[in-house]
């Protein structure tokens, strides 16, 4: 009779991309020290320090995984200036929660708002007594800490409770007068512009009323189903496999093509959903 044993999961989202060996010495530390680890690589090519892209891969990724694992967040924050703050970062801090019966470890860079604006679970700040622990924090403090957690399951052993965490709250979409307006939240790989405007939220302002959403070159008055519903070059709008409301290019980047030159990171990208007079 064989007895199948669920093995420890550890993902990582970071922003050290793969061309440098970081990456591979945090892995090689886990795997040593953790003899039956799985190592799962969320997203480690996050740019411009965006815990806002951070977000957005963990929380929709957070549903596949099994109770317990742990999720390293490699990225620290940096001034963002399109999100509401009730305090300042603290890029010498590292916290610890459990969020949905999975633990998230992370810099002290606003993650848990941004992944639920009712965040209400206990945030602890991990102990640490070296300085130099900063130049390398993923592999020197947050991997110690995912260790102790998988061979203990005891966090205030490594961790005190705090309530002054950093916090930033992102904007959500909202109608004025007969536009609903909402804001790019993430760019995929393939040039998809990701919003925040969800199927729940177009159904409460749009429903089946005409509309029209207008981009530089083409205007769109249908959602479509897939990316094939227009001719090849074309913009077209459709709700996602995670239900948020997504701007493509049918075998083109979207946000090479949408997006003004101009805006760049440092601006927000929103989308505005007219209603059509009747």
């Amino acid at each position: 009779m064989f007895i199948f044993e669920k093995m420890s999961l550890i993902t990582l989202t970071t922003d050290l991309g793969y061309r440098d060996p970081y990456l591979a010495i945090v892995k090689a530390k886990l795997m040593y020290k953790l003899k039956d680890v799985q190592l799962i690589d969320l997203s480690c090519d996050i740019k411009n320090s965006s815990v806002t892209d951070v977000a957005f891969v963990l929380k929709f990724a957070l549903k596949n995984f099994n109770e317990n694992t742990i999720h390293l967040i490699g990225v620290k924050s940096s001034s963002n200036k399109n999100s509401n703050k009730t305090n300042d970062a603290d890029n010498t801090r590292y916290l610890i929660t459990k969020y949905k019966n999975q633990y998230i470890i992370t810099p002290d860079n606003g993650l848990f708002t941004l992944l639920d604006k009712d965040f209400k679970e206990p945030v602890y700040q991990l102990y640490y007594f070296d300085k130099n622990q900063h130049k390398f924090y993923l592999n020197d403090i947050l991997v110690d800490a995912a260790i102790h957690i998988l061979l203990t399951g005891n966090i205030n052993e490594i961790a005190n409770e705090i309530n002054d965490y950093y916090k930033v709250y992102d904007f959500e979409p909202f109608l004025n007068g007969t536009v609903l307006k909402g804001k790019k939240i993430y760019v995929d790989d393939f040039g998809n512009i990701v919003t925040n405007i969800t199927n729940d939220i177009f159904e409460k302002y749009i429903g089946n009323k005409p509309f029209t959403i207008k981009f530089p070159g083409s205007k769109i008055q249908t959602i479509s189903t897939n990316y094939d519903d227009v001719e090849f070059g074309q913009a077209l709008v459709l709700f996602n496999a995670l239900g948020n409301l997504e701007i493509a290019i049918n075998g083109a980047s979207a946000y090479k093509q949408l997006v003004p030159r101009d805006i760049g990171i440092n601006f927000d990208f929103n989308i505005l959903i007219e209603l059509d007079s009747f």
